[in-house]
């Protein structure tokens, strides 16, 4: 399983409430040193994290894991105003210490990244143009595809992964027309079943899907939204089946991202709001404060672990499911906030952290790994 690689809501595509919160709270969880919902760590994880270069240290960076240890990367400038410039994007590859960047088709956008090895990349994204133009290109490796959404003026995809190089799950929307000829949009599931992509609509909902987990061809999660409300449903092999967000009090709102630990382990978030799906009922294990916004989960070591984007070094960026509480992880050291939590095929974590904005504070990007357990 290969996670996708979009980048964080606010700052680009997805996958970022930012932080919020009364002066008084920060302070008292400042002074506490820990919030509603996180225990005080007892120690550092005893594994050190190794510093991995990355291609752009000036750019928001995002890393797809792919094989053992093989690396693609998206890095992207950093631009506020979008009438004032536009944010130069860049696909790189790892070729043993150093990146090499690729050179896609002109007319692809990559937004989002999926694949399962150096010769298995897909590169997700729309052209922003007068008539908005979804584009999905692959690379074997030496050789781009021409584009291959069927439908690229109604499908988009916000999120991929790939469960093998022969099945591929993207999760977004599709445009329809009311009949007053109003658009609207309904969640939709991309599938890449080694020859072509299809099209599965949920033409009964309004609303998008913003995440997708792959744990096999049999288990698949889309999360995002119905108008204001959470949106969960479930692929099981033979059919979707939506997953009410029922029992879990106070409104999550869009639900950014969506990870499976197993069937019966699976986690969903909006911003500090976090519930736990344990295969027969959610149920609410939220961050400590607003302040925090979950940007990705991920495991190591059978371990579910977040990352989070914080707004300074007092909150805990990295922190791990105790069992019954959230646990600050002190062993990741760059940076302020995490950005990206990602896990390599032979079991080793991988963390792109940063700090600074790039306006006020110049910015700075890093990556992490954490080799694979032992045991």
């Amino acid at each position: 399983m290969t996670k996708s690689t979009s980048l964080w809501g606010t700052w680009s595509t997805r996958s970022t409430s930012l932080w919020r919160r009364t002066a008084t709270v920060l302070a008292a969880a400042t002074a506490a040193g820990v919030g509603v919902g996180l225990v005080a760590s007892p120690a550092s994880a005893a594994t050190s994290w190794e510093t991995l270069t990355v291609p752009i240290t000036t750019q928001k960076v995002s890393v797809l894991p792919v094989g053992t240890q093989g690396l693609f990367a998206r890095s992207e400038g950093i631009c506020f105003d979008a009438s004032e410039c536009t944010p130069t994007v860049r696909v790189w590859q790892r070729s043993g210490t150093a990146w090499k960047q690729l050179t896609p088709p002109a007319d692809a956008a990559a937004d989002t990244l999926a694949g399962t090895a150096d010769d298995d990349l897909w590169v997700i994204g729309s052209r922003w143009s007068a008539d908005v133009d979804f584009r999905i290109h692959h690379y074997d490796g030496s050789t781009w595809s021409a584009n291959l959404n069927p439908e690229p003026k109604s499908l988009e995809i916000n999120d991929a992964e790939a469960a093998g190089r022969n099945s591929v799950w993207g999760a977004g929307s599709v445009r329809g027309e009311d009949p007053d000829g109003s658009t609207t949009w309904h969640p939709a599931v991309g599938h890449w079943d080694g020859g072509s992509w299809k099209t599965t609509r949920f033409t009964d909902v309004e609303g998008t899907f913003d995440a997708v987990d792959v744990r096999n061809e049999n288990d698949v999660w889309a999360v995002g939204s119905r108008g204001t409300q959470p949106l969960a449903m479930h692929y099981d092999g033979t059919g979707w089946r939506e997953v009410p967000l029922t029992g879990t009090a106070g409104s999550m709102g869009t639900l950014r991202e969506v990870f499976g630990n197993g069937p019966n382990d699976v986690w969903v978030n909006s911003g500090a709001k976090t519930s736990h799906w344990d295969g027969t009922s959610w149920t609410r294990h939220d961050f400590s404060a607003d302040s925090q916004a979950v940007v990705s989960f991920s495991s190591y070591n059978g371990q579910v672990l977040a990352g989070v984007n914080t707004p300074t070094s007092q909150y805990p960026k990295l922190i791990r499911w105790a069992g019954t509480a959230w646990q600050a992880d002190t062993s990741l050291t760059p940076g302020v906030r995490v950005n990206q939590l990602a896990t390599g095929g032979d079991g080793s974590l991988y963390a792109v952290s940063s700090r600074g904005d790039g306006v006020l504070f110049s910015y700075t990007s890093y990556l992490s790994r954490l080799a694979a357990p032992t045991s």
